[in-house]
């Protein structure tokens, strides 16, 4: 009898379907790989926008490099353009015998010169006179001067000269103590 319900018991297993070796997938695995797959897409796209991005940089980091140099190469010649015209009349004063027409020569190179300087917006610093203030003068003498307020410039021995708000050079004076 043993024997005949192991038959039975044996051919039951082979009338039934086989099960896959393979464990069927929950619902919730199924759901989590999708949200895997969604996810990986997500960083993907994010890769790729990153990847432009980084490259759009480059591309404008080199743009701005050759236009700071165009600009650069421009703005020296604007201004040797500019100067020219006072190179020609120093050479013509130079040419000429000392004597009144050399001092007037000089004196119009110099003229021309410092216009062409504030085309391009060079400005004298203001000294004589005036409060010192050491982001503009550099005071290389003090001196007891009456009748003038303390601190206050009184001999300019080197202009100084600014650009908008830059100070290229400040004033070389002597102040009052």
């Amino acid at each position: 009898m043993e024997d005949e319900k192991k038959v039975t018991t044996q051919q039951a297993a082979e009338t039934q379907p086989k099960e896959d070796k393979k464990p069927r997938k929950s619902s919730k695995t199924a759901e989590l790989e999708n949200k895997l797959e969604a996810v990986q897409k997500e960083l993907e796209a994010a890769r790729d926008q990153y990847q432009r991005i980084l490259a759009e940089y480059a591309n404008y980091k080199r743009r701005t490099e050759q236009e700071k140099l165009q600009i650069g190469a421009f703005t020296k010649a604007e201004l040797l353009a500019g100067l020219l015209t006072s190179v020609d009349n120093m050479e013509k004063a130079m040419a000429s015998e000392n004597g009144e027409n050399y001092k007037a020569g000089v004196d119009l190179v110099m003229r021309q010169f410092m216009e062409a300087l504030q085309q391009l917006g060079l400005e004298k610093i203001e000294a004589l006179g005036a409060p010192f203030d050491p982001n503009v003068h550099n005071a290389v003498m003090r001196e007891d001067a009456d009748g003038v307020e303390p601190d206050t410039v009184t001999a300019v021995f080197q202009e100084g000269y600014k650009v908008g708000d830059r100070v290229l050079r400040p004033a070389m004076v002597k102040v009052a103590n």
